[in-house]
């Protein structure tokens, strides 16, 4: 029954973020997160388009579930991107850490690294509480959760080819 909303949400989220990375990387991230949602927004459309022109059953529920989807898709892609693109106190903190490898980071690095990026040591405890991030005699370093989870940011950062953080 909801087997056509399934490929059309499918097929309109694939094509927006691949819209959205090829606009990011040829725009140098300048209006990266109104594109975003332009180019999502637009994907489905265009995929209501041509899904009625082929001749395929949408009902006005499967374009509300659509578009209530698409919209929040969007909403958290958004929320998620401020993260990746901009600098903040997580990926800071995680990016000192993976330059910091194998050994970590000492005392005396984090108190510097701290003095450096304010606000930084609240976040850190909640890495901590999280599973995050470990300390072990003295030393903190990235657990091998976080470390996929920064390569995959790294990556889709590098796939949009913005240079923003400052972290």
């Amino acid at each position: 029954m909801y087997q056509n909303v399934f490929f059309l949400l499918l097929l309109s989220i694939m094509a927006g973020l691949c819209l959205h990375v090829l606009s990011s990387r040829r725009r140098h991230g300048k209006g990266i997160y109104q594109m975003a949602i332009l180019l999502l927004n637009g994907s489905l459309l265009v995929m209501i388009c041509l899904f009625l022109l082929i001749g395929i059953d949408l009902t006005f529920e499967h374009l509300v579930i659509a578009v209530v989807f698409i919209e929040s898709f969007v909403a958290i892609y958004c929320l998620i991107l401020i993260g990746v693109v901009n600098d903040s106190p997580t990926l800071a903190i995680v990016k000192a850490l993976m330059s910091a490898r194998p050994e970590g980071l000492t005392e005396e690095d984090l108190d510097k690294f701290i003095k450096a990026h304010p606000f930084v040591g609240s976040r850190l405890e909640a890495l901590q509480i999280t599973g995050d991030v470990v300390e072990q005699d003295g030393v903190i370093a990235l657990t091998i959760r976080s470390q996929w989870i920064v390569r995959i940011i790294s990556l889709y950062t590098r796939l949009l080819r913005i240079e923003r953080e400052t972290g």
